[in-house]
């Protein structure tokens, strides 16, 4: 398959993603073993199936990350893309980004993950993403799920890398075992994320020079610093010429390299890392 994003295709195509991700799982997980190893690492110990093994796993991955940073060449210039996941091919990677060693160490990580959470929560099943909101950020996306959440799980682990990547403040091992809990209680039905068919963390519009982004309006009501926070990261992001609060839940950013699915899945996985549970 064409390197379609995961938004634009058809019902057809997301299946054939699907089953193309599904068949990426289990050498991703061999070459992650294989980088441990490399590194000094024992595999097994490192990837006992516990899940708080995600800890001292997503700490040594981010370190690596870190180390690799960004690579020179833009995402169509890059030589390696076709050999990249289906996922990061299909998904919204923007630029500068990280090299392939780093998208093989979260593909890896996603893989694994994939594993401990089906071990935690055996009635959650790969799915492609649907919703009743057709513009939903999983809408197509390979997800693991049930009947109260479901996940596209190298969504966060890539947001994460990007952080390291650029010298920014990454996910710690800690947040990411957070996380994993978090999404077994979920698929559980537990907890405030347990809501498959919950309204969007996030809505865009886009206008004629500028996007109108929705937050859900509990966000500011329940976290009132929340906003404020995202307004500054979000400003000190490259392309980003301004962003004004209009209303509690309400912002107009104005940002003439980016599309809509961009900002919207941005503010979607920081949110998603920040808001308290």
């Amino acid at each position: 398959m064409e390197d379609q994003p995961y938004e634009l295709m058809t019902a057809r195509q997301a299946a054939d993603a699907l089953d193309d991700y599904l068949a990426e799982r289990a050498p991703a997980l061999e070459r992650l073993r294989a980088a441990l190893a490399e590194h000094g690492l024992d595999p097994g110990e490192m990837l006992d199936g516990s899940v708080y093994s995600v800890s001292p796993l997503w700490a040594w991955i981010s370190a690596r990350a870190a180390e690799h940073g960004t690579v020179a060449q833009s995402l169509t210039e890059d030589p390696t893309r076709p050999d990249w996941p289906s996922w990061a091919r299909h998904g919204r990677l923007v630029d500068p980004h990280p090299p392939a060693a780093t998208i093989a160490l979260v593909d890896g990580f996603a893989s694994y993950l994939g594993d401990v959470l089906v071990a935690a929560a055996p009635q959650a099943v790969w799915q492609v993403g649907e919703h009743i909101m057709a513009d939903h950020p999983l809408v197509h996306y390979p997800v693991l799920g049930t009947d109260h959440h479901h996940l596209f799980l190298p969504g966060l682990p890539l947001y994460s890398a990007y952080q390291s990547a650029h010298g920014r403040s990454a996910m710690s091992g800690t947040e990411m075992l957070a996380h994993a809990r978090r999404t077994i209680d979920a698929l559980h039905g537990e907890g405030p994320e347990s809501a498959a068919l919950q309204e969007p963390l996030v809505t865009v519009v886009a206008e004629l020079d500028c996007f109108d982004v929705g937050l859900r309006e509990d966000i500011p009501a329940q976290h009132p610093g929340l906003v404020e926070h995202l307004i500054a990261e979000l400003c000190d992001r490259d392309g980003v010429a301004s962003v004004h609060r209009y209303g509690p839940a309400a912002l107009v950013v104005d940002v003439p390299a980016w599309d809509e699915l961009r900002v919207k899945m941005w503010c979607t996985l920081w949110l998603q890392r920040h808001l308290p549970r």
